[in-house]
């Protein structure tokens, strides 16, 4: 019952000097991420011998090379006393997740089939997937703003599991976090007999509430987005490099650029992948054909600056999402308005992102265990294996495929 660790599109709170901006620098893989790995490498080595001379299996931990899994019994109580005190709600939902997961394992297959046929035949219209790896595919920084959407999301999964699970009179072992080299998520851990002996109907109920936790996540942060947000009113300056002409005249971190040469920035809105078109959160600025005169409309003024060139820029680092101010309005600072955003978005993909991935039929996803509660019951144990295996290799050939793919046409990280 452990959740996918997948996202669609790419992520990065701080811009580019495309069309007239700073572009920052793309981490390779010769140098940078090879020092990120063995770094990584290192501080497993370092953490599985403290283990073993801490005897931190004692506490519940499972320490192994580039693995580390924690158990706990505690939250059994917890989950009992959830799963008894709104018996009717958790019956309903977990009821209705079935459907719900059902149509997520269609779309999972569909939206990866699709993207698949796009690379080859409609390169240009192809999503990246991108698996969640600290250091290669996600910077430090954008991994800020990922870990607490992340966590939530994971949290959030595992409950559901283990309170229906409870509900279903399935004992639960322990509960947990899992930590796979970079890769981390939580599990629930039913006890395996009991769970394989419950009737069909029970195991797709635990199975399916765990994605339809995380699909009610997105929904209630994309009402948040589309709510509490206004629409954006420009792009929010990172810095301004000392050899611009705008150096020196005000602008600093968390600025806005409204227009620049009667072109308005930032007016759109960053899309949720799978949920609405991909949009260039810079597409006006990419757009802008600069001279040596420009007028640049900010909230600190209106500057009418020569640039030095060809070629000629601005010298402006903007953060890549445009700035949407709340409902409150100047009530909340412009620096925590803007990590609010980028909080509730990156809440809104990811959980969208662990409902469908996870529901593929890949072990050891949900998707897996929701196709074999069904295949349990044909009767012809060969037929039972043979159809296991196929499923289970054609999802990960999906996957696979879309990763790898991404990669040799977005490279490393973005």
């Amino acid at each position: 019952m452990r959740a996918s660790r997948l996202s669609s599109g790419r992520f990065s709170p701080r811009g580019r000097r495309l069309g007239g901006g700073w572009r920052c620098s793309v981490l390779t893989w010769p140098v940078h991420s090879l020092t990120v790995l063995l770094t990584v490498l290192a501080a497993w080595l370092i953490f599985y011998k403290l283990a073993e001379y801490l005897k931190l299996e004692k506490k519940g931990f499972e320490v192994k090379p580039l693995v580390m899994l924690y158990k706990t019994a505690r939250f059994n109580r917890l989950l009992d006393d959830l799963s008894a005190r709104f018996s009717g709600f958790w019956s309903l939902y977990s009821t209705v997740s079935i459907f719900i997961a059902f149509g997520l394992a269609l779309f999972s297959v569909y939206i990866l089939a699709e993207n698949l046929f796009k690379f080859f035949m409609k390169p240009e219209e192809a999503l990246g997937f991108i698996p969640i790896l600290p250091g290669i595919t996600v910077g430090l920084e954008p991994l800020l703003y990922f870990l607490p959407a992340i966590l939530l999301g994971l949290t959030f999964h595992e409950l559901l599991h283990g309170v229906v699970a409870r509900l279903e009179n399935i004992p639960v072992k322990s509960a947990g976090i899992i930590v796979v080299f970079l890769l981390f998520g939580g599990f629930v851990e039913p006890d395996e007999e009991s769970f394989r002996k419950s009737r069909t109907l029970s195991r797709l109920r635990v199975l399916s509430s765990g994605p339809s936790a995380n699909l009610a996540l997105a929904f209630i942060a994309f009402l948040v987005l589309n709510v509490f947000f206004q629409p954006p009113q420009g792009l929010l300056v990172y810095s301004v490099s000392p050899d611009s002409p705008l150096y020196g005249l005000g602008l600093d971190r968390w600025s806005i650029v409204e227009e620049v040469n009667g072109v308005k920035l930032g007016l759109t809105r960053p899309s949720i992948p799978l949920v609405t078109p991909y949009t260039d959160p810079l597409r006006e600025l990419r757009s802008l054909n600069l001279t040596s005169r420009v007028v640049v409309k900010t909230d600190k003024g209106v500057f009418n600056v020569t640039l030095p060139g060809p070629p000629y820029r601005l010298g402006i680092r903007f953060y890549i999402y445009p700035y949407s101010p709340t409902i409150f309005g100047d009530l909340i600072p412009r620096s925590a308005t803007f990590t609010a955003y980028i909080l509730v978005m990156y809440t809104c993909s990811i959980n969208i992102a662990l409902a469908v991935f996870n529901m593929l039929p890949v072990y050891p996803f949900d998707g897996y265990g929701f196709i074999e509660a069904f295949l349990d019951r044909v009767e012809n144990g060969l037929l039972r294996k043979a159809a296991s295996i196929a499923l289970n290799v054609f999802g990960i050939g999906l996957l696979v495929l879309n990763i790898g793919l991404t990669f040799l046409r977005f490279g490393v990280l973005r």
